[in-house]
């Protein structure tokens, strides 16, 4: 499977692209512009893998800056559940599919 970069940010309760309001602690993701499909993947969600661990987050969000069309930008409470250090990695390579 190929590796994409996932990226973290804090939406602070703002509205994502699919129109729900998005906290930082959720377990959403924003998808980059190869995957959004006019946000037909709102709500669906997603298996992200990272170092052997895994986690599910919900598709909340469009992410036109994403490192990469296939990019992911994960809120701050998703990525800290993948990656105790994410901090410091910033951007990391995952592999995530749809469910």
């Amino acid at each position: 499977m190929p590796c994409y970069l996932a990226t973290y940010y804090d939406p602070d309760g703002g509205l994502g692209a699919c129109g729900n309001p998005i906290q930082n602690g959720d377990s959403a993701v924003a998808l980059g512009t190869g995957n959004w499909d006019g946000g037909s993947h709102c709500g669906q969600t997603v298996t992200v893998q990272y170092q052997g661990g895994s986690i599910q987050v919900t598709v909340q969000d469009l992410c036109p800056g994403c490192q990469g069309a296939n990019g992911l930008d994960l809120t701050e409470g998703a990525m800290a559940a993948l990656d105790s250090n994410y901090i410091n990695d910033g951007v990391i390579s995952v592999v995530w599919s749809f469910n």
